[in-house]
């Protein structure tokens, strides 16, 4: 009884709202004063006479001045019994709970909204309150410090910045893998708009430090970030919900002095907390006035030139590389252009192009290789190739310039130079056209004046036609079976999903935690680029949603198909173990989403 008039004290009644005899609705909340961080806790209760049926839940709509970090839901029923002048009345009452968790983003006053509910087509409607919200978080005495720093604050456009993302968790704290996942989309979103943001970090792994005389596990998150365009930006603060773990003294009871009110006193219960992060600004200043042969490269970058033989005989072949190294994203690396190389045939260049990510952010390494054939003997100069871009460190453009190389051209083999030459280019285009006469030794023989009449001819005379026809046939099939192609793996896509995922459930308890959810997420991805004609891999979760949005899928479908992949994140991020029963749940939702997916693509087309 004392615990719930204490729990009583702390609630505080906003609305309540009688609706005649059967139904009551009513809104509280936890508190209404609460500092930056803190959250505020509402609750939304249905009371009823008889049980209701339908979706009645009230609804909270976005709003600016704060996020719904969770929503749950409860059920209870009770049943009261009295007897007056020995006639006994029983009455049930029903209770529909619905809690709301959230999370103020800004300091000062702000209105909640009025919720709505809709039952039995009767509308219920609570009143509007105010909550107060102090300027200060209390982050140093939170169990969980959330931070967010960048290795430079000031950049260029194109040029690339280090983002970390640092969380220190008490050893009686955890953070959710939800909360993890949603606070991690929430900072790509604030991003996204002006900076491409690429993940450096695969899994996060805790390390222990001792901050200020505490002990923490400290994970880190890295990100590589590329302005897109100059201006001022910021990160706000981010919310990141967490549970602590927390002793708690039972309420006393006759047995209390029996077992001397110790172990049996004690239990262990979980609190939901909230914390947030500092905010971060940058300031991306434009690039000066570009000299000619600038083609957008921003970083630090080097190039090296080689050509293999230095010796070679006229009309023979040689190798030369060029190989290009810098700190940015591949496509913004140009090609580098080879000058114009006179009495000498130059073949279409091979392109090669890796991308490695580091705790230092993205490298990456373009390699091209030209296949040369000097046409005549004497020397073959190679000229300075130039490459320009721009180094951040020192405020201007530079200009790579490679070394002139000498090949020595020899005379070619005599009598072999028409055997073992290669062909030019020009010579491959008139190749078709050039008459090759064959002279043979062979005499003529005596021939029937009426050759149609020979068996063999008439039955060999029909073979050219039917294989032109064949050809013919088999061309036009191979062109339909192209435009095709889209079509069948989209017809496909479903049956091939399902059953990766009827395999991955098999040997889920034998994999390990990695290699599970990266067989899940590539088997998610293959159906929706697939099935919607789109390349998933390598998209975030916002530039998915919206590629499905613009191919027709419901937007309850893109946020669940949304919150599947943030799920997945999650546990890839190694907060905790991935046990069993989140496996088997993950793979369930899985199949449920493209069940639904498929099903409403098909209705689609019909």
């Amino acid at each position: 009884m004392r615990s719930a008039i204490v729990l009583f004290s702390f609630l505080f009644l906003f609305s309540t709202a009688s609706f005649g005899q059967d139904v009551n609705f009513s809104v509280t909340a936890d508190r209404t004063s609460v500092s930056l961080g803190e959250r505020v806790v509402v609750t939304a209760q249905i009371t009823s006479n008889k049980k209701l049926s339908g979706n009645f839940a009230p609804q909270i709509g976005k709003n600016d001045e704060f996020d719904v970090l969770s929503q749950n839901q409860d059920q209870s029923q009770s049943t009261s019994i009295n007897v007056i002048n020995g006639k006994m009345t029983q009455s049930v009452t029903i209770s529909y709970m619905f809690y709301y968790t959230i999370l103020p983003k800004k300091p000062g006053e702000f209105t909640f909204p009025a919720l709505t509910s809709v039952i039995d087509g009767a509308s219920y409607s609570s009143a509007p309150f105010k909550i107060n919200v102090g300027k200060e978080a209390a982050q140093a005495a939170s169990d969980v410090k959330f931070t967010i720093s960048a290795n430079k604050r000031t950049l260029y456009v194109g040029e690339q910045g280090l983002l970390t993302v640092q969380i220190a968790i008490k050893p009686n704290a955890q953070v959710t893998q939800q909360g993890f996942a949603q606070s991690m989309d929430r900072i790509n979103k604030s991003l996204g708009a002006n900076f491409s943001v690429i993940q450096l970090t695969n899994q996060v792994k805790g390390v222990n430090q001792t901050i200020n005389g505490e002990n923490f596990a400290v994970f880190k998150v890295q990100f590589a970030v590329f302005p897109l365009k100059a201006g001022g930006f910021s990160i706000p603060p981010q919310s990141l919900e967490f549970v602590t773990l927390k002793r708690v003294q039972s309420r006393r009871d006759p047995f209390d002095d029996f077992f001397g009110g110790g172990f049996f006193n004690n239990n262990v219960q979980q609190v939901a907390n909230s914390t947030v992060s500092n905010s971060l600004s940058f300031q991306v200043n434009i690039l000066p006035s570009q000299p000619k042969g600038f083609e957008g490269a921003v970083g630090n970058f080097s190039l090296s030139v080689n050509a293999d033989p230095k010796v070679v005989p006229a009309q023979e072949a040689l190798t030369l590389s060029l190989v290009l190294k810098g700190n940015t994203r591949p496509n913004s690396m140009p090609d580098i252009s080879l000058p114009t190389l006179s009495d000498c045939e130059v073949f279409a260049p091979e392109k090669r192009a890796t991308m490695d990510t580091t705790q230092n952010g993205i490298s990456c390494v373009k390699s091209f290789k030209y296949l040369l054939i000097p046409k005549n003997e004497g020397t073959l100069t190679i000229p300075q190739i130039s490459w320009t871009y721009f180094d951040p460190a020192s405020q201007s453009y530079k200009t790579l310039n490679s070394s002139p190389i000498a090949i020595t051209v020899t005379k070619g083999k005599a009598g072999q130079a028409a055997q073992t030459r290669y062909l030019t280019q020009e010579e491959i285009r008139q190749v078709g056209q050039d008459i090759r006469y064959i002279k043979t030794n062979e005499k003529l023989k005596s021939q029937s004046d009426e050759p149609y009449k020979n068996p063999v001819l008439l039955l060999l005379f029909p073979i050219p036609f039917l294989t032109v026809l064949f050809g013919f046939l088999y061309k036009v099939q191979s062109v339909r079976s192209g435009k095709n192609t889209a079509q069948v793996l989209r017809k496909h896509a479903y049956r091939k999903t399902m059953k990766s995922l009827s395999a991955l459930q098999k040997v889920q308890q034998t994999v390990g935690g990695s290699d599970f959810l990266s067989h899940l997420y590539a088997a998610v991805e293959s159906y929706l680029t697939h099935k919607f004609g789109f390349i998933a891999a390598g998209k975030t979760i916002d530039e998915v949603k919206t590629e499905l949005l613009a191919s027709g899928v419901t937007s309850d479908a893109v946020e669940a198909c949304a919150a599947l992949l943030s799920s997945i994140d999650g546990f890839r991020f190694g907060m905790s173990a991935l046990d069993n029963a989140a496996r088997s749940a993950l793979l369930q939702k899985a199949g449920t989403l493209i069940d639904e997916m498929d099903a409403m693509k098909k209705g689609k087309k019909a």
